[in-house]
């Protein structure tokens, strides 16, 4: 059962559930039925799922609450697979022991590095064949001509953002490698390729972490986190220069804020119960590009707060026990993961895309020894 979990993890990046609706309903069928499988032929980790009982049960409880008062009944229980689904990986990831711990991040990393490798194909090869397809097509949204013109690389994600949230939350977990070169190249190449300063800025506080986790810090990580800086710097300045005023970041910015403004008079007219899961929606978007606004509007007050309790829970486990684990660097590496992806999505919304939301539930669930 274990190498089809392996196969399932693997897999799961590769289907952008925005792209490939059919697919991702077909695969997220058979995921849920092999977890659920697992629990009934292997049970769970009730020792572990203890420390975390009170938020996870209040996530349920605003769960059943925001489905019940949910403007939409059946399209809340259409969507409530991606959060059990996120539970289940988070269990079993939760119940592995070391070795298969280290299994699991070694196929969260190879997944990541064929996709940057797709990523860096399309970045040289790919983009001629897009003009061609929006020119024969008459595509004149900017934003997609934007990542034609531009080549922001976004294979096989739909936004380059996405993207970059993705490749941004797997480098961390390289650094243990002692070969960790050989990931940490394309990976980082391909973000870079994504010119996403979110990302960017994501990872650069993950390293943060991770060296302040390490609690050393030598003359190569200092030198890595100001070339870091320097490079976002550069990415900065080139999207400032563009001349397209929808390519300037302050745009990007305005529109974010627009999109928050919208998001919390939606949370004041549902501040307790919310919308419901999958009912959130605004004039312009789909998302708020803000995961914790939109799971607010979403779940209510009970929903953000249990997440909320939940990040502090592993938090205050992590910093208090790293000490005395096995393997240091492993849990370093998985918790800047784990940090990157919550700080992305405070300019992003990969927390409602399940190509990405699950491989961090797997995540969350490895920290946890």
């Amino acid at each position: 059962m274990f190498v089809i979990l392996l196969i399932f993890i693997f897999i799961r990046p590769f289907i952008s559930s925005l792209a490939f609706t059919y697919l991702n309903s077909i695969y997220s069928i058979l995921l849920l039925l092999f977890l659920l499988a697992w629990v009934c032929s292997k049970g769970l980790p009730r020792e572990r799922i203890y420390k975390l009982k009170y938020p996870l049960l209040l996530l349920c409880l605003a769960l059943i609450i925001s489905i019940i008062f949910s403007t939409n009944i059946n399209r809340s229980l259409g969507e409530l697979y991606k959060y059990i689904s996120g539970f289940l990986l988070f269990f079993i990831a939760m119940s592995l022991g070391e070795g298969s711990k280290e299994k699991v991040i070694r196929t969260i990393v190879l997944a990541g590095l064929i996709i940057s490798i797709l990523a860096i194909y399309q970045y040289f090869f790919g983009f001629q064949h897009l003009s061609k397809y929006a020119s024969a097509h008459s595509i004149r949204n900017p934003f997609v001509l934007d990542y034609i013109n531009r080549q922001r690389a976004f294979l096989p994600f739909v936004t380059p953002n996405t993207l970059a949230g993705y490749l941004a939350m797997i480098i961390p977990l390289t650094l243990a490698y002692k070969n960790r070169v050989f990931y940490i190249l394309p990976l980082c190449f391909a973000l870079l390729l994504t010119k996403s300063l979110g990302a960017l800025l994501s990872l650069f506080l993950g390293l943060v972490i991770y060296v302040l986790l390490e609690r050393k810090i030598g003359k190569r990580k200092i030198a890595a986190l100001i070339g870091l800086i320097i490079v976002i710097s550069l990415v900065f300045l080139a999207r400032a220069s563009a001349t397209g005023q929808h390519l300037q970041p302050v745009f990007s910015t305005m529109m974010r804020l627009n999109y928050w403004k919208d998001t919390l008079a939606i949370i004041q007219n549902h501040p307790l119960t919310g919308v419901g899961i999958g009912n959130f929606n605004l004039a312009q978007s789909r998302y708020a590009h803000n995961s914790y606004l939109q799971i607010w509007a979403e779940l209510g007050i009970l929903g953000i707060s249990s997440i909320f309790w939940l990040m502090v829970n592993v938090f205050k486990s992590t910093v208090k026990n790293i000490d005395a684990l096995p393997d240091k660097k492993l849990i370093s590496g998985l918790f800047a993961a784990y940090a990157v992806f919550l700080m992305h999505n405070l300019v992003d919304f990969s927390f409602f895309l399940p190509e990405v939301n699950l491989i961090w539930w797997v995540i969350l669930g490895l920290i946890i020894f």
